[in-house]
C-alpha cells in the first residue's frame, strides 16, 4: 500500500474503537478497507508479536507437531500468516479461519491464498470446528474481548486440539487472563513456553498480583526507516520501540514430552538497567524471584543481558541470596 493510499482518518478511528473495546464488542469491521488499513499497520505489528514469540517458544524446545492450524478468532489472519512463515509452512495440511466477522474471513483468506496459493483454506463458524485433535490452534488479541461465559466456552473447544498457541497484548488484564486459560487447560496441556514447569502459575498469588507476564518483541529495521512507519507513530502517537505482549505455548499430555526446562528461568517482562547492575524477574519451578547481577560478578553475563539478544531463557548455575553469581542463556532449541 503506498503512502497516497493510506487513510490516516480511517487509521485514527480503529485505534480510538479498538482502545474503547470492552468484552462482546460485537463486529467491528465497517467495510473490506478497514481490514485493508488495519492489516497494514496494526496487523503488522501483531505479527511482529507473534514472530518473537515463536522464536521464544523454540529455545525452549517447541516444534509444531499439527499438520491442521485453525486461526480461532483471525481478523485479517495476521497471526496464521505470520505462524505459517515463521514455521516455513512444512507439514500443514490445511488452514481454518473462525472469526465472527465474514468480512474477516473472507479478507483473511484472500491473504492467505496470495501468500500460500497452494494452501488449502476453509472458513468455518466456531459452532462448526471439529475433530480438532491434529490441529494446532492460534488464539491471537482476543481474550480481553470476550466474557467470562465465551472464554469458559473457549476453553472446551481447545481441550480438543493437539496444540495451542496463544498471543496477546503484554498489558497486566490480558496477562491475567491467559495465566487464567492455563489454569484451565493445565490438566489437559504441558505448558511449553514461556513457562518453565508445569505447575501452578505463582503470578496467580497474592504476593504477585501486581506483576504480569509479559515480554517486549523488536520490530524491524522498516519500523524506524520507512516514511509510512514515521507517520503512522506521529498521527496515532504509537512508540514503536515499544511492543510488549503475552504468549502461551502448550502441548496435550497425549503427545511425548521432548522438553524439560526445570532447571531454566524465564526472566518476564524487560530487565531493570543501571549504573554497573541490572534488576531482573525470573520466574522458574519455585516461582518469582526479584534478581540482581552485578556487573563486577560476572560482566559477560551482563553485557548479554543488558544487549537482549539470546531470547529470555536463561539457566542461573549460582546464586547467592538475591544475587546472581554465574548463569547463561539456556540453549534447549531441538533438544
Amino acid at each position: 500500500m503506498s503512502a497516497e493510499k493510506i487513510d490516516w482518518d480511517r487509521l485514527t478511528r480503529l485505534r480510538k474503537r479498538f482502545l474503547e473495546i470492552e468484552e462482546d464488542p460485537g463486529v467491528y469491521w465497517d467495510s473490506a478497507e478497514d481490514l485493508a488499513q488495519y492489516h497494514r499497520f496494526f496487523g503488522q505489528r501483531i505479527g511482529w508479536k507473534w514472530r518473537d514469540a515463536i522464536r521464544q517458544a523454540k529455545q525452549a524446545g517447541w516444534h509444531l507437531r499439527s499438520n491442521r492450524v485453525v486461526d480461532w478468532g483471525c481478523g485479517t489472519g495476521i497471526a496464521s500468516l505470520t505462524f505459517l512463515e515463521e514455521i516455513e509452512s512444512q507439514g500443514i495440511e490445511s488452514v481454518t479461519l473462525c472469526d465472527h466477522s465474514l468480512l474477516a474471513t473472507s479478507f483473511a483468506k484472500d491473504a492467505l491464498k496470495a501468500r500460500f496459493p497452494n494452501l488449502s483454506v476453509k472458513i468455518a463458524h466456531e459452532s462448526e470446528l471439529k475433530e480438532l485433535g491434529d490441529s494446532i490452534i492460534l488464539v491471537s488479541h482476543t481474550l480481553n474481548e470476550l466474557s467470562a461465559g465465551v472464554r469458559s466456552e473457549l476453553k472446551r473447544q481447545l481441550i480438543q486440539a493437539r496444540q495451542l498457541f496463544f498471543v496477546e497484548p503484554g498489558n497486566h488484564k490480558c496477562s491475567h487472563l491467559l495465566i487464567e486459560q492455563r489454569e484451565g487447560l493445565i490438566d489437559q496441556f504441558r505448558p511449553v513456553a514461556p513457562c518453565v514447569c508445569n505447575l501452578a502459575c505463582t503470578m496467580d498469588l497474592e504476593d504477585n498480583a501486581h506483576h504480569w507476564c509479559h515480554f517486549f518483541a523488536k520490530p524491524p529495521v522498516e519500523a524506524f526507516t520507512s516514511s509510512d512507519w514515521s507517520r503512522f507513530s506521529r498521527e496515532l502517537e504509537i512508540d514503536l520501540r515499544s511492543l510488549p505482549y503475552s504468549y502461551l505455548a502448550l502441548d496435550s499430555i497425549s503427545l511425548d514430552s521432548e522438553s524439560d526446562n526445570r532447571s531454566s528461568s524465564r526472566v518476564i517482562g524487560r530487565p531493570r538497567q543501571h549504573k554497573g547492575y541490572t534488576n531482573l524477574l525470573s520466574c522458574d519451578r519455585n516461582g518469582l524471584n526479584l534478581y540482581q547481577l552485578q556487573k563486577r560478578d560476572n560482566p559477560t553475563l551482563w553485557k548479554t543481558i543488558k544487549k537482549n539478544k539470546c531470547g529470555s531463557l536463561f539457566t542461573w548455575t549460582s546464586i547467592d541470596g538475591d544475587r546472581i553469581r554465574e548463569g547463561g542463556p539456556a540453549n534447549t532449541e531441538n533438544h
